[in-house]
């Protein structure tokens, strides 16, 4: 009976040390995703120290695995808690970059767009224009008598 009991013990502490390991790495690849999505290293740094600090958690969990179980618990909780936390942030801030990245590129297509149809009204209008400021100059054109030959 003390057997078993010992063994489930041990199959829960590398469960949570394991848990530790795998949230560890699902925060790593949050992170990356962030960078990738265009989140600055300067808003990436906090998260980077927190995901290290982390580690460290499961890394001392590992190396209490078998002295203290009660202690390696505690910091495989830790490194879990902040993996957890580091993989939120981080999505955060890659829907947050991605979402301001859509916007620049939306904006920069709406002013390419109304660039190009000014362009284009420009170039299919300019003969109307020129006609009608060839019409309005030869109003104000004033003809006086004697001065025919110039007014051709």
């Amino acid at each position: 009976m003390l057997l078993l009991m010992n063994t489930d013990r041990a199959s829960a502490q590398t469960d949570a040390i394991t848990t530790a390991k795998n949230d560890l790495i699902t925060a790593f690849q949050s992170i990356r995703t962030a960078q990738r999505q265009g989140a600055s290293n300067t808003d990436l740094l906090p998260l980077i120290n927190q995901l290290n600090t982390a580690l460290q958690y499961e890394e001392n969990a590992t190396t209490l695995e078998q002295q203290d179980p009660t202690a390696a618990d505690a910091n495989a909780f830790q490194s879990i808690n902040l993996s957890t936390n580091v993989s939120f942030q981080a999505q955060r801030l890659g829907d947050a970059a991605q979402t301001s990245s859509i916007r620049r590129i939306a904006f920069a297509y709406s002013i390419a767009l109304g660039a190009a149809t000014l362009a284009a009204l420009a170039v299919v209008e300019a003969p109307r224009a020129r006609r009608l400021i060839k019409k309005r100059q030869l109003r104000r054109a004033r003809i006086l008598p004697g001065e025919e030959e110039h007014a051709k």
